[in-house]
């Protein structure tokens, strides 16, 4: 830990420590018989929108707590809800039991399943951001925001497009649940990012492995979940205001949300109104800035939701809507201009800053439609059924327009339907102490894409459908969890016979089976071990199979290969995790052999058209391993000072072709030291941290080598080397200040503070120019309500 801490600091991330166990028990309220464990029964965080789940000895445990005063609500059906105040010091670990009382009137299960992370239903390698530590990434995008966990990275093009990375797996092979629904917004491109506001999240949730069980096929990687917070129950309107400025690009970002619930009126009756606006002008390395590098991004979504007694519903639309420039370094005009603008250190054209937005740039709009209905019942458990109708259209326009008009060079509109029918038994406990859980469903999709314009991918339909089962047992300490899935998916692309003008289409189906297994043992109450071993599956996308043209914003001649093979992936992975007074971490091994593995690969010579030169990828084939250290470790120097380190190791190989794979993270550790005060003047949760990240080069690359070829010169491996490793320093400032009858909480970050500059391996525009430099940004967290009387 020492010789960690000595080489680099963490990323600007605050770290909370303090943990929450106790049991929940039960007691007949009338004859006052014997205390019984109550497993199944939860404890909610309100201020923190987070919770756990008692296990079969009626003990529950919340850690990456902040200090400060919070209430505790203990549910459990039957039982009279307790309602708790309670203060979390600086150190130790708090005891907070509690024992319900039964009530003659059962009481609805809505409570336990709104509170529940999906995710905890799942004995998986998983991780999150909820809390402080969500707040200090707000105005970031999704892919930027996860990178702050352990074992997470992102693919990005230009200082813009930010696409998340599990384990050195991202794109398809990731699926990202935005409010219970899966995302579809062309995710196969690598400079295509999730169209999700991040202001909509309490909660994000990443399941690291393969996940497919639960979420369908295409999970090899794992599951993104972007969770809302629950809907209010109390009568009145309450809402929030967040305020973000940045230095770096001069970004301003406001985002507002109102919510309220119709109390005696309306029982069960609530909604909830949310909006974004961001706006970002030309992003600055230290030395020069990037050009058409601007920014803009609106969003809207609304939510209603009817509760009360056995049933449910809702109603949650939301569109997102952003237009983002793409840096004109990166645009050539042949063939002698590409390599050249791989060769120089700066780009030849370096404005002053401005918020223009030009060609090239991309329009991007998605549009989402959920409709959910339950049914809850004491004996027969909850019943969910969901629909969803989502709508991804894709313009993106090149630096010279072709035709002379203001049309895009590329379209693409995506229309999926999703349709999930999913069954949770209530929990049956057994003879010997032990309980039984578990989830069966359906998860059926549809889609359809048109394009125009200049060809890349064809329009195609698919079909997919899967069912799932999913048990876990736990008895004393040790929890079980098995699944099993069967899934179909089918694809037909159409295309244009150019000599005969007739439409003709090719057609591939696949069918697929996997499963998964689990165990965690309890060695004691702050000692845990996961094991989990499960399979998954992707079939190939249109994409991967019929690409072939100029892809726009990737700056890229993509080819596919109509043969291509299902992968099939055989993950494992092991977590111990220990939370003690003063220490505390998690430490997690996992190897994922992929057979079949996908990738773009980069072509020896570059394509040339009409309109420059461009880099050559073709879509390729071979059998992959992904093996890999994740660690967490938290040590408290003192009650107010911290030490955290996070370090991700990350080992892939090409077994096929006996080489290595392009675009795999390199390894990286993070180190933070934080100082806290429970209370300062009228401040309360002030702290500081001094921060780093260190990167190092990614030396499991392809070799990259050159020859002269017909007067040309000719690349294998890739287009350039890997840059070179790199150190950010960074800072922190945060606190809660009163205004007036309201609480405001300020964070002021600094990142690059020593405006290094440096390329990281995992930007598809690195060849061309430099990472962003210094950047101060701070962001303003300001909770309102307005009482009235139910």
């Amino acid at each position: 830990m020492l010789f960690i801490s000595s080489t680099a600091w963490s990323q600007n991330i605050a770290v909370c420590t303090d943990s929450l166990v106790g049991f929940i028990q039960g007691q007949d309220s009338r004859q006052r018989t014997e205390k019984l464990p109550l497993p199944g029964a939860t404890v909610y965080i309100r201020e923190l929108a987070k919770g756990a789940v008692a296990d079969a000895n009626g003990r529950f445990q919340i850690t990456g707590l902040c200090p400060g005063i919070y209430t505790l609500d203990y549910q459990f059906i039957g039982y009279k809800t307790v309602a708790r105040t309670i203060h979390v010091p600086l150190s130790d670990t708090m005891i907070a039991s509690a024992t319900l009382l039964a009530e003659n009137v059962t009481l609805n299960e809505v409570v336990v399943t709104e509170h529940r992370s999906e995710a905890q239903q799942l004995l998986q390698t998983q991780t999150s951001l909820s809390g402080a530590a969500l707040d200090q990434t707000r105005g970031q995008s999704l892919g930027e925001s996860l990178k702050s966990l352990t074992g997470l990275y992102s693919i990005q093009s230009g200082p813009s497009i930010s696409k998340p990375v599990i384990h050195g797996l991202y794109s398809n092979r990731i699926i990202i649940l935005n409010n219970g629904i899966r995302q579809e917004d062309q995710q196969w491109g690598t400079e295509h990012a999730p169209q999700v506001d991040q202001f909509l999240a309490s909660r994000l949730t990443v399941i690291k492995g393969a996940a497919s069980i639960r979420y369908g096929s295409d999970a090899i990687g794992g599951v993104i979940l972007v969770e809302p917070k629950a809907m209010p129950e109390q009568p009145g309107i309450n809402g929030e205001v967040n305020v973000v400025g940045a230095t770096n690009g001069r970004m301003g970002v406001a985002s507002g949300m109102l919510e309220g619930a119709f109390g005696k009126k309306l029982p069960g009756l609530s909604w909830r109104l949310q909006g974004t606006v961001k706006r970002s002008g030309y992003v600055r390395t230290p030395n020069y800035f990037l050009e058409n590098t601007s920014y803009h991004e609106n969003n809207f979504s609304g939510d209603i939701h009817y509760d009360h007694g056995p049933w449910g519903a809702e109603v949650f639309y939301s569109q997102f809507d952003t237009k983002i420039g793409l840096f004109t370094g990166a645009q050539v005009g042949s063939l002698a201009d590409l390599y050249a603008a791989i060769s120089r250190s700066e780009p030849l054209s370096k404005p002053g800053f401005s918020y223009t937005l030009d060609r090239p740039y991309q329009d991007v709009q998605h549009d989402l439609l959920k409709v959910r209905a339950y049914l809850r019942t004491n004996q027969g458990g909850t019943l969910t059924a969901t629909f969803a109708r989502q709508q991804n259209t894709r313009r993106e326009y090149d630096y010279v327009s072709f035709s002379g008009s203001l049309n895009p060079e590329l379209y693409l509109k995506l229309v999926t339907h999703t349709a999930d029918l999913v069954w949770e038994h209530s929990s049956i406990k057994n003879g010997g102490g032990g309980v039984w859980s578990g989830s069966a469903g359906f998860n059926g999709i549809t889609q359809g894409n048109v394009r125009q314009y200049l060809f890349l991918i064809p329009n195609f339909r698919n079909y997919g459908a899967g069912l799932f089962a999913i048990e876990r047992y736990a008895a004393g300490r040790w929890t079980v969890e098995g699944g099993l899935r069967y899934d179909y998916r089918w694809l037909r692309a159409y295309f244009l016979n150019e000599a005969t003008k007739q439409t003709y289409y090719t057609t591939h189906d696949w069918t697929n089976a996997n499963g998964s297994l689990g165990a965690a043992y309890q060695f004691h109450s702050n000692l845990t071990l996961t094991a989990n071993l499960s399979t998954a599956w992707r079939a190939p996308n249109v994409a991967d199979l019929y690409s072939n043209g100029l892809h726009q914003s990737a700056v890229a001649y993509e080819t596919g290969n109509p043969n291509l093979q299902p992968e099939q992936a055989y993950n494992g992975n092991l977590v111990l995790a220990y939370t003690g007074k003063r220490l505390s971490g998690e430490i997690g091994v996992y190897n994922n052999l992929i057979h079949n593995y996908i990738y773009l690969k980069p072509d020896s010579v570059p394509i040339i058209r009409q309109r420059g030169a461009f880099p050559s990828y073709s879509y390729a084939q071979v059998q992959a391993t992904f093996r890999g250290i994740d660690a967490t470790i938290t040590y408290k120097l003192t009650d107010q000072l911290t030490l955290t380190t996070k370090n991700s190791l990350l080992f892939a190989y090409n077994q096929t072709d006996h080489d290595y794979l392009v675009f795999i993270p390199p390894n990286r550790s993070d180190n933070t030291l934080r100082y806290d005060w429970s209370r300062w003047g009228g401040l309360s949760n002030l702290y500081v941290s001094v921060s780093g990240l260190y990167v190092a080069r990614q030396n499991r690359a392809p070799a990259v080598t050159s020859r002269q070829e017909n007067g040309n010169v000719i690349f294998t491996g890739d287009f350039a080397s890997p840059p070179s490793a790199y150190f950010l320093l960074g800072a922190e400032f945060g606190f809660t200040a009163p205004l007036g009858s309201q609480s405001m909480s300020v964070i002021l970050s600094g990142t690059n503070l020593a405006n290094v500059a440096y390329r990281d391996y995992l930007n598809r525009f690195r060849y061309f120019a430099d990472e962003p430099g210094r950047n101060i940004s701070l962001k303003v967290r300001v909770p309102f309500s307005v009482l009235t009387r139910s």
